[in-house]
């Protein structure tokens, strides 16, 4: 297994180490008694891995390729792939030094047909699966082997061990391309975006057992590797017809931001409409959107709801306001803080993360997402993340006085709205329904998402920095 390392200073400029020890003190005197706690600070720039292989190309990065709202801290190498009826692909790789990782395949335009997340995966004779609970996840036996075929899932406990199916009920095997994604969540401190392992080998193994590799088996595949070739699915599903009805249906300035700040489960693509069409003569269409569905190449690990902010709400009349969010943190590891081994009991969630983007039919991350890891917290895991431009940021939205920060951006919703920006927020744990009651997986309808995420839903409040600067700073005690 190859091991893709950075050039040494650019390893050491865009890692640090390090975790900015700090209290969490996400303002006291609103939240309660401060807990120390440390808070990682994470490279936002850490290029994806440029495979040499013809597999896997340029893997797929908010770096390399902003297209479907990648979170930043993920690396997502991609293949397009049309495997010979009876032939199969044969991958063998390292589990990542990372939170999360998982392979999946879905049609071309992100429709999902089958996933192995890492706790599924059995490893190789003598190495150890470092992502299952109390595992070491420094072990350094960590390889395994999984097969990718052309048929369809056969549904929860009748799969095959460590098999990753990817064809369609009904759809001849060899008849149409399947895209596989591997997913490498928030690696390690120290480790590039592929968790310092690289990415998988993979060999072509015919209906006749001849086993091909290199040029050879994606010459038979008809191998489309790395971020470019990705479809801009955004571009097909919302094109700017459709997105300039959407914006005529509302004619508020703000829209579809709206104070106080509405949050919506991504139930299905088609829910990206909700905002726009809410408080409309158009708003009875809402109940009619689909609450199943996949698409966009959404991961089936997470469970998204989502937001929109506007700067013209506040207090401040030269658009130059912060929203404010205050929630409580479900529980994840710490692996980026060096966690050694897994923990034994199940955390609430395996992956948190916030992120702010542009617009549906633009489809970009604009600005670093932030990480469970990243977030103070108090005692009672209350958090604060203020998101402003630069100029506004609050001399106290920092780590040391227990706040969190994010760029609100300028781009706005990458079209006719600039004081706009798109909040995702991502819940990923490798349960369907997840046993933590709160999370957005759990949430079975559009009316109940207060009532099922309660305090882990962030409330949304608008200041601006004069305002905020006046609720002070209690200093790290650490």
């Amino acid at each position: 297994m190859k091991t893709f390392k950075l050039a040494g200073a650019l390893l050491g400029a865009l890692i640090l180490v390090g975790s900015l020890a700090g209290a969490a003190l996400a303002h006291a005197a609103k939240h309660g008694t401060a807990a120390v706690r440390t808070v990682a600070t994470i490279p936002t720039t850490l290029p994806g891995v440029n495979s040499t292989s013809c597999f896997w190309g340029q893997s797929y990065t908010e770096e390399t390729r902003d297209i479907i709202w990648p979170d930043s801290h993920t690396d997502y190498p991609v293949s397009i792939d049309t495997l010979p009826a009876g032939g199969k692909i044969v991958l063998h790789g390292e589990f990542p030094h990372a939170r999360f990782f998982s392979l999946t395949t879905s049609s071309t335009l992100g429709v999902i047909r089958g996933h192995l997340y890492d706790v599924d995966i059995k490893p190789d004779a003598g190495s150890t699966n470092p992502f299952l609970p109390g595992a070491n996840r420094n072990a350094t036996n960590r390889s395994y082997t999984v097969t990718v075929v052309d048929a369809p899932d056969p549904g929860p406990g009748l799969e095959a061990p460590n098999t990753l199916y990817g064809g369609v009920a009904g759809q001849a095997p060899g008849t149409g391309p399947m895209l596989i994604v591997e997913r490498v969540y928030l690696p390690d401190a120290g480790r590039d975006f592929s968790g310092g392992v690289g990415d998988p080998t993979a060999s072509y193994v015919a209906a006749d057992g001849t086993v091909s590799s290199g040029s050879a088996a994606c010459a038979t595949l008809q191998t489309k590797a790395g971020a470019s070739s990705l479809t801009d699915v955004n571009k097909l599903v919302f094109p700017l017809a459709t997105y300039n009805a959407l914006l005529a249906s509302n004619p508020s300035p703000e829209a579809p931001a709206v104070d106080p700040t509405a949050w919506y489960k991504y139930f299905s693509p088609a829910w990206m409409e909700a905002p726009y069409l809410a408080g409309t003569p158009q708003a009875s269409q809402i109940a009619a959107l689909p609450t199943t569905g996949t698409g966009l190449g959404a991961n089936p690990a997470n469970g998204y709801v989502f937001a929109w902010l506007n700067r013209a709400f506040g207090p401040n009349h030269n658009d130059h306001n912060i929203a404010v969010l205050h929630a409580e943190l479900p529980t994840t590891p710490a692996t980026y803080a060096g966690e050694a081994t897994m923990p034994t009991a199940p955390t609430q969630l395996r992956y948190w993360s916030m992120c702010n983007n542009e617009g549906a039919t633009s489809g970009k991350t604009t600005g670093p997402c932030l990480a469970d890891e990243q977030v103070p917290i108090n005692a009672k895991r209350m958090f604060t993340i203020v998101v402003s431009l630069p100029q506004d940021r609050p001399s106290n939205a920092t780590a040391r006085c227990g706040v969190a920060w994010m760029n609100f951006g300028t781009t706005g919703d990458g079209y006719t709205k600039p004081l706009s920006t798109l909040l995702i927020m991502r819940n990923l744990s490798t349960t369907a329904t997840p046993p933590f009651k709160s999370a957005v997986q759990n949430v079975a309808s559009p009316s109940s998402i207060a009532s099922t995420m309660g305090k882990y839903l962030p409330a949304v409040t608008y200041s601006d920095k004069a305002q905020f600067d006046k609720t002070g700073c209690t200093p790290s005690t650490r």
